[in-house]
């Protein structure tokens, strides 16, 4: 497996001299200077820039990981080849397996509880392991469902639905009108299962038990994640979603653009994005969570990147870590944040323009500190979440019951549990 996609040393680094540092980083695309949004790359280019103008002895060498599934198996196999970089930006969820390596480096002498305090604790609480800390937040996210106000209020509402039995009639009026009510991502991966999350936590599930074993198959917690499966493959027979199994988050999106759904099943960190693609909808995208049947709310999951250290030598963590504070200062982590429509996590950043003067960030900002539940620290969640998204498009396409991905999922997983714990 190749190590990189992507390697860019930044324009201007300065020549190393003696007691010179140059750190590598390791970068998901979307935050850094090659991001796609091009507001977002020029922010990313002027943070390092200032950085290094700031830290002469300090340079940056970033590198670009690999996407989607893929990313955390390429830190799995850097750790078993001694090959990571200094630091990295990584998932939430990929803490817990990271952590299994031995690999991530606490950062408990590092961050101050003074500069904890200023962060979204439970952020803080999803990177800490057995009382060590092992990254840094720097945003968060949330997933529901976003429509155009217009489109809504053309369809006769004031305000989207607030419970199923509106949802439906919403939906069949949207279907009247030659549109899907909503449309939802059931490719797999961790974004179609982040979706599933919501709502089976909603619904009262419980994906694993105190000790990390999955229970997700088991009583209630089956009931609940059957009653998610059915909720996708009826809207689907109903014609009130796609039954297009193919589709992710992003390639839902130009869906809404036209006009041909009602709303989509989308995160807020692709606001910009869609300001971007629609500057139609600048001013005129509201958002609402799921509805579920039986009176249950969806329960906001909270996700995002970290900043983590894998150096052991000190001089080099030092400088890591001096990089890891310069770009969660507010008035740097700011406009990286707004530029990609991200949720903060700092405190200090929600009094910002962008956030202050936004009705909806605003209404984001409630969700956010309303509380917002972390996904599980536990070495078996992507194996979890894999497993449950691999079944949706055979459950929308009728090909097994909800009772059936259940039992496929359990048996996916607890044949990976029992070989991550066979030693």
């Amino acid at each position: 497996m190749n190590k990189l996609i992507l390697s860019a040393t930044l324009v201007g680094l300065m020549t190393s001299t003696a007691g010179a540092v140059d750190l590598t980083v390791w970068v998901h695309p979307d935050f850094s200077p090659s991001a796609g949004l091009p507001a977002v790359a020029d922010a990313y280019k002027a943070a390092y820039a200032e950085f290094e103008k700031q830290n002469p002895d300090i340079t940056i060498t970033y590198e670009v990981e690999r996407g989607g599934s893929e990313a955390l198996q390429q830190f799995l196999t850097a750790a078993s080849s001694n090959t990571l970089p200094d630091l990295a930006l990584l998932d939430g969820f990929w803490i817990s397996r990271l952590v299994e390596t031995g690999t991530l480096q606490p950062l408990n002498d590092l961050w101050s509880a003074d500069s904890r305090a200023h962060w979204l604790p439970a952020s803080v609480d999803a990177v800490t392991l057995d009382g060590n800390i092992y990254a840094v937040p720097f945003h968060t996210s949330w997933r529901g469902l976003f429509y155009p106000i217009d489109t809504m209020k053309g369809l006769g509402y004031d305000k989207p639905p607030q419970n199923w039995d509106e949802f439906v009639a919403f939906g069949e009026k949207a279907k009247a009108g030659k549109m899907f009510a909503t449309m939802l991502p059931a490719a797999g991966g961790e974004v179609t299962a982040l979706h599933m999350l919501s709502m089976f936590w909603g619904l009262g599930g419980e994906m694993v038990d105190a000790d990390g074993k999955p229970i997700f198959f088991d009583g209630a917690n089956r009931t609940a994640l059957e009653k998610v499966y059915s909720i996708y493959h009826d809207l689907a027979a109903q014609g009130l979603t796609s039954s297009d199994t193919t589709l992710d988050e992003g390639k839902i999106r130009p869906f809404l653009y036209t006009r041909e759904t009602a709303s989509i099943a989308a995160s807020t960190s692709r606001i910009q994005s869609m300001y971007t693609d629609a500057p139609w909808l600048k001013g005129n995208l509201g958002a609402f969570n799921y509805p579920l049947p039986d009176g249950a709310k969806a329960v906001p999951v909270l996700t995002g990147f970290t900043y983590g250290i894998f150096t052991e030598d000190q001089e080099r963590q030092a400088a890591a870590w001096k990089f890891i504070q310069f770009l969660t200062q507010p008035d740097v982590i700011g406009p990286l944040n707004a530029n990609a429509g991200h949720l903060p996590v700092i405190d200090d950043v929600w009094e910002q323009d962008f956030y202050k003067n936004d009705p909806l960030m605003q209404e984001f900002k409630g969700i956010v500190e309303s509380g917002m539940r972390p996904r599980p620290s536990v070495p078996i969640y992507p194996a979890i979440t894999a497993a449950w998204s691999a079944q949706m498009a055979d459950v929308i396409a009728g090909n097994i019951t909800p009772t059936q991905a259940v039992d496929n999922a359990r048996d996916t997983v607890m044949a990976e549990y029992e070989r991550m714990n066979a030693n």
